[in-house]
C-alpha cells in the first residue's frame, strides 16, 4: 500500500476521532476537553487532506498551510488535556509556537526549498507535542486508578521517540516527498494511524477516570459537610435538652415539671439519633433496633425505672430504615415507655417493660407493652387519649404506618409500618 492510500485511511479514522468527541463533548459544560479534541482532529484531517492536494495547487495551499493546521490541531489537542488536568492554559506560548513554525515552513518552501528540514521541523514540532501531552498526563495521574494515564502517556512517549527517530532519519535519508515510496514514509503513516487511535482512546478514558473522581471527591467532601452538621445538630440538641432539663428542675408545680421533663426526653431521643449517624458514617440510614434501644435504655435510666422495680426487656430485630422515619419512631418509643412508666405501675408496684421489633413480609411492627393494670374502659387512642397517645399517632402516620391500643394483661401498643428490601434492611 502507498503512502497516499494510508494518508487516506487515515483522514477516514481523523473524521471518525473528531465526531467520537465531538458526542463527547455535547451536553458538558462549554468549553470541555472532548470538544478542544474534536476541533484539533478536525483541523489535523484538514491540514492531512491539504497535504494530500500537493502537486494539484501551489506550495501555500499545498505545504504551508495544511502543515500549520497539523501543528494548529495538535496544539488544540494539548489545550483541550491542559483544560482536562487542570492545568494553567498556554494560549500564548501556542500561539508564538504556531507564528514561528509557519514562519519556518514558509522559509523552507520558498527560501531554502528543502523538503528535508520541512519534514525534519515537522518532526521536531511534532514529537516535543506529544512528549507535553505525557507530561500533562503524568502530572496529573491520581494516587489511585491512574492506568488510563500511564497509558495515554506511554502512547504519547512511543510516538514522540518514532518522529524523533524520524527526524534524524529524515537528516541522514533525506526523502523527496512525504508521498514518496520508502520505508520510513509508510512507516510515517502507519505509526501515525495507529497513534492517532491509541491517544483517542486513552483520551477519552482519561477524562472519564478524571470525571469519576472528581464526582467521588465532590460526594467524599459533602459526606464530611453532612456528618459535621449532624454533629452541630446533635451537639444543638444536647445543649437545648440539658437547658429544658435544668428548667425542670427549677420549676414549681407537678404538671409543669412533668411537661418539661417529657420535652427533655423527646430532645434527647432525636439527639441520640444524630449521635448514631455521626458515629456510623452514615447519613442516610439507621440501624433501627440499635437506635430504639438506645432510647428505651436512655429513658429508664433517667427515670430511674430500676431503683422502682421496672425493668426493661428489649426484643429488637435487626433493621435499617431511612434516617427520615427513625426520627418518628424514636419518639414513638420514647412516648410510650414514658406512659408505661407513669400510669402502669401505681403505688410502687414494680414490673416489666417490652420493647419488641419484629419484620416480617414487608412489613415492620414495633410493640411496647408492659404488664402493669392494662387501659382504662373504654380507652378509644385518638378520642379519650392524652396529649403523649394523640403524639404517637401523629408520628406513626409520619412514618407511614398506623397505632393501636389493647389491653392484653397490661397495656399493649403496637406501630405497624411498611418496609423494602430483604433481610430487614429497607432499600
Amino acid at each position: 500500500m502507498d503512502p497516499r492510500s494510508l494518508a487516506a485511511l487515515m483522514l477516514i479514522s481523523g473524521v471518525e476521532c473528531s465526531l467520537l468527541f465531538f458526542v463527547a463533548g455535547v451536553g458538558g459544560r462549554r468549553a470541555s476537553p472532548p470538544l478542544y479534541w474534536a476541533a484539533g482532529t478536525a483541523v489535523h484531517v484538514l491540514g492531512m487532506f491539504g497535504l494530500m492536494l500537493q502537486g494539484s495547487v501551489g506550495p501555500w495551499l499545498g505545504i504551508i498551510v495544511p502543515n500549520m493546521l497539523l501543528v494548529l490541531g495538535q496544539l488544540l489537542i494539548l489545550a483541550g488535556i491542559r483544560r482536562l488536568t487542570g492545568a494553567r492554559g498556554a494560549w500564548l506560548r501556542y500561539a508564538l509556537a504556531l507564528a514561528i513554525y509557519g514562519a519556518l515552513a514558509a522559509a523552507f518552501t520558498y527560501g531554502f526549498r528543502s523538503t528535508q528540514a520541512r519534514i525534519v521541523l515537522f518532526s521536531a514540532a511534532i514529537a516535543s507535542f506529544y512528549i507535553e501531552g505525557a507530561v500533562l498526563a503524568l502530572a496529573r495521574r491520581p494516587k489511585s486508578g491512574g492506568g488510563f494515564h500511564v497509558f495515554l502517556s506511554s502512547v504519547f512517549i512511543g510516538l514522540s521517540a518514532f518522529y524523533l527517530f524520524r527526524a534524524g532519519f529524515t537528516i541522514v535519508r533525506p526523502p523527496d516527498s512525504i508521498f514518496s515510496a520508502g520505508a520510513m514514509n509508510l512507516a510515517t503513516f502507519i505509526v501515525s494511524h495507529v497513534g492517532l487511535i491509541g491517544w483517542s482512546l486513552g483520551l477519552i478514558l482519561m477524562q472519564q477516570r478524571i470525571t469519576e473522581a472528581a464526582l467521588e471527591e465532590s460526594a467524599e467532601a459533602k459526606a464530611v459537610l453532612l456528618r459535621e452538621l449532624q454533629h452541630r445538630v446533635k451537639n444543638s440538641l444536647s445543649v437545648v435538652a440539658s437547658l429544658v432539663g435544668l428548667e425542670a428542675s427549677r420549676a414549681e408545680g407537678a404538671e409543669l415539671t412533668g411537661t418539661l421533663d417529657a420535652l427533655h426526653d423527646r430532645v434527647s431521643a432525636m439527639a441520640m439519633l444524630y449521635d448514631q449517624l455521626f458515629e456510623a458514617g452514615d447519613s442516610e440510614s439507621s440501624e433501627l433496633d440499635r437506635y430504639l434501644g438506645s432510647v428505651a435504655g436512655a429513658l429508664f435510666q433517667g427515670q430511674a425505672a430500676g431503683e422502682r422495680g421496672v425493668k426493661l426487656r428489649l426484643d429488637l430485630e435487626p433493621l435499617r430504615v431511612d434516617a427520615r422515619r427513625a426520627v418518628p419512631l424514636g419518639l414513638i418509643v420514647n412516648e410510650l415507655a414514658s406512659d408505661c412508666l407513669k400510669h402502669a405501675f401505681p403505688g410502687g408496684r414494680g414490673g416489666t417493660v417490652a420493647v419488641s421489633l419484629r419484620v416480617a413480609d414487608g412489613e415492620a411492627t414495633l410493640t411496647v407493652r408492659d404488664d402493669g393494670i392494662g387501659l382504662p374502659p373504654g380507652f378509644m387512642p385518638g378520642s379519650s387519649c392524652g396529649t403523649g397517645l394523640r403524639l404517637v399517632a401523629l408520628l406513626a402516620e409520619q412514618a407511614g404506618g398506623s397505632f393501636s391500643a389493647a389491653s392484653a394483661g397490661g397495656a399493649v401498643f403496637t406501630v405497624r409500618f411498611p418496609v423494602a428490601g430483604a433481610l430487614g434492611a429497607e432499600a
